[in-house]
């Protein structure tokens, strides 16, 4: 492996664990190393994108984020390593030495080429977001995307052919006037609190549901391009993803949108254990203790966190000498619930501002939960809905594995009660599109196209009647698990990690009273100081 992406000159964070590569740049595009460092300043759809995946296979990125990703074929070759050049990167299966053994040495003929074996194994993510025995090199999901002849090239061909860009842009734009007139509400309704026009009761509605349906304009907005060339970032509209307690823009791009979308359901799909942490509690703790921790998260934990992004995981200023803007939208949005809290505060309302925090946090922590069955192992029985042919067709497993919400009936105004989470099975096989209005309204082309190749488009799940019972039982009311071990390190660089050793603690069962108000301690201390999600 050369010096470039081995382990032993990776930078790993003190607070989370994350380990990135450091050297030369690459990335992994169907079986082919490419070095993007250049063409990333040039990417329509900004920079942020590509330093947040080196080091990993994108190909699911290229053939699914883009509306003609045919077009892309024209700029690969250019970017290609030139000593990899024409040849396809291939697995290769490294076997661990033992512990005296001493790492070989570098070739005299210069550095071997990159292969699969290269791949970050955590996806420089922090691995507290994975299952302990993941390997990207081993278990990323191989799907067909291809850009003829899967469904999602059925999908893209009917809806390149029924609307324009100039089309969905007029949604894009409608869109983002609600979600204009739902911030003005929101800030108006702190306003009348505090010079006593309006009821406390009334407050805690309002900031209920213009939190939610903020949070889904910024869910849509995080999918957008990012032009983030300039030194500061500015609009707002991904930072107000955060403005529901539950959402995290500054890690959301990653763990969200490159991780949670074209991995929907396998072991990199970190949004099947972003909440998992609070399972470690009991579950007589898991209401205060989640509470707890959301609460420091909110107020210190993600300033803390930004803070050891900037130093550690995109400093500023980054070694190609490409400086990353300043993230104004996530100070502003950080700023403005501070102001909200502290507001409150010096004039006596803090009760409110407490009781819409609770019901706001955990209101969206199961709506984001409930549209997809993370609670039960149920996959396989999701997937033995698709025709046989089809079986492994990305688009049919994001079809299938995604709930549509529905709560007052009408799909425009759940859009925004959800979250964004109305049409969400047209948001994970469209992933581009820019808006819910888009994709609501491209909601019977899909339909069309799945219809055809016998995939049953089943009708929207009640989220309140439907949903929430059994997303309420599995995070409230199931037995408390046993935190996960970490896997020991691998022998030498390029070495997968062997498996975990038997787990030799007690089973949480047996804990005693005192363990479990520590676990409760440590879990609440750890959202202060911006440890976990």
């Amino acid at each position: 492996m050369s010096e470039t992406t081995a382990p032993s000159s990776a930078r790993s964070s003190p607070f989370t664990g994350t380990v990135l590569p450091r050297g030369r740049s690459f990335w992994i595009v169907d079986g082919r190393a490419y070095d993007f460092t250049e063409w990333m300043k040039l990417h329509p759809g900004g920079a942020m994108w590509f330093r947040q995946t080196e080091g990993r296979d994108i190909s699911a990125l290229l053939h699914t984020y883009h509306r003609e990703p045919t077009r892309l074929r024209k700029f690969l070759a250019r970017y290609e390593i030139e000593e990899l050049a024409g040849k396809t990167v291939q697995p290769r299966i490294v076997v661990p030495p033992r512990a005296s053994d001493t790492p070989p040495p570098p070739p005299v003929d210069g550095p071997p080429p990159i292969t699969e074996g290269d791949l970050l194994p955590k996806l420089g993510i922090p691995p507290f977001l994975l299952a302990p025995e993941f390997d990207a090199r081993r278990d990323l999901p191989k799907l067909d995307y291809r850009d003829q002849g899967s469904l999602l090239a059925e999908i893209r061909t009917k809806l390149n052919a029924t609307f324009s860009k100039r089309d969905l842009k007029k949604y894009d734009r409608a869109f983002d006037v609600v979600t204009l007139i739902i911030g003005a509400a929101h800030l108006a309704a702190l306003v009348l609190l505090i010079a006593n026009l309006i009821p406390a009761w009334a407050f805690v509605v309002i900031m209920v549901v213009t939190r939610t349906s903020l949070a889904g304009s910024g869910h849509y907005h995080l999918h957008r391009k990012w032009k983030d060339q300039r030194r500061y970032t500015m609009p707002i509209g991904k930072a107000l993803f955060d403005i529901n307690y539950v959402g995290t823009s500054l890690i959301g791009s990653d763990g969200h949108v490159l991780l949670h979308h074209p991995y929907l359901g396998s072991g990199a799909d970190v949004k099947k254990t972003f909440f998992d942490s609070m399972l470690q509690l009991h579950p007589v703790l898991r209401i205060p203790g989640y509470t707890l921790h959301k609460l420091g998260i909110c107020l210190t934990g993600l300033p803390f966190r930004a803070r050891e992004i900037a130093k550690f995981e995109r400093p500023r200023w980054n070694e190609s000498g490409t400086a990353d803007a300043i993230r104004t939208d996530f100070w502003f949005i950080r700023a403005l619930i501070v102001v909200e809290f502290v507001a409150c505060l010096v004039t006596g309302h803090i009760v409110a501002w407490l009781v819409q925090f609770v019901i706001t946090l955990w209101f969206n922590t199961f709506l984001v939960v409930a549209s997809h069955d993370f609670e039960e192992s149920t996959t396989e029985e999701e997937l033995a809905g698709i025709p046989e042919p089809l079986r492994n067709d990305w688009a049919a497993q994001q079809i299938v594995l995604s709930y549509d919400l529905t709560i007052v009936g009408n799909r425009w105004i759940d859009l925004f009660l959800s979250a964004g989470l109305s049409p969400h099975r047209v948001h994970h096989v469209l992933p581009w599109q820019g808006s819910g209005f888009a994709n609501l309204a491209s909601e019977q082309t899909v339909k069309e196209v799945c219809t055809r190749v016998g995939i049953a488009w089943q009708r929207p799940r009640n989220l309140i009647f439907d949903r929430f019972p059994a997303v309420m039982k599995h995070y409230l009311l199931c037995p408390a698990k046993q935190a996960p071990l970490p896997p020991p390190p691998p022998s030498h660089p390029g070495a997968p990690p062997p498996p975990p050793p038997p787990d030799p603690r007690p089973a949480q069962s047996g804990s005693t009273v005192r363990q479990q108000v520590g676990t409760l301690v440590r879990y609440a201390v750890d959202g202060w100081r911006g440890v976990g999600v």
